[in-house]
């Protein structure tokens, strides 16, 4: 098996796993996971955060999202433009009226694509697995890793289940990119830079 195939097969195995937990088991382990985050000085500190939305099984965010408009932070999330993510500015008035589309793949993004930063002081990257060195194995089509490559960011955080992180290296391709800090239910990984 190459590597492709074996991340292909990982991908597959886990988002099995994480598609059969129950409605009040993303709710409770999110709200675990979203606890960490907003208690972490990189959150606390941050005065602007690219998120995401959560589709399906994903570790929720809408707390941290509802708590960084809260303490008016700037709030960025993702919009598929053409074949590159592109973080766009959001706020209260958007998520009380709810003025979001949905993309391709069924994920909601910001309507209004006027607003934009050119640095983001925290990035919050969802993924299916993550391992030990703070790799991860996305959807594959390496919208994040694209984004990420260009390091407009200052820190990085991947959120996920305990049993999305791989116990062993995944297998990584020279595009793949890093996280700097993984947050889990049961705990935070912080990874050296290389």
């Amino acid at each position: 098996m190459n590597n492709q195939e074996q991340k292909s097969a990982l991908r597959k195995e886990i988002l099995q796993k994480r598609n059969s937990l129950s409605l009040p088991q993303i709710s409770s382990k999110s709200k675990s996971i979203q606890e960490k985050l907003m208690g972490r000085i990189e959150f606390i500190e941050s005065k602007s955060i690219g998120m995401y939305f959560p589709i399906g099984s994903e570790v929720q965010t809408n707390e941290i999202i509802r708590n960084a408009l809260e303490l008016e932070k700037i709030v960025l999330l993702p919009r598929v433009v053409l074949k590159d993510l592109h973080f766009f500015v959001v706020d209260k008035h958007d998520f009380e009226q709810d003025l979001f589309g949905v993309n391709k793949f069924g994920i909601k993004e910001p309507k209004k694509t006027n607003m934009k930063l050119d640095f983001i002081d925290l990035l919050i990257v969802p993924g299916i697995v993550f391992d030990c060195h703070g790799y991860r194995i996305g959807y594959g089509y390496g919208y994040y890793d694209k984004f990420m490559a260009e390091k407009k960011f200052s820190k990085s955080i991947g959120l996920a289940y305990d049993f999305q992180v791989a116990k062993s290296p995944i297998p990584k391709f020279e595009y793949d990119k890093r996280i700097d800090i993984l947050i889990t239910e049961s705990g935070i990984q912080i990874f050296d830079t290389l």
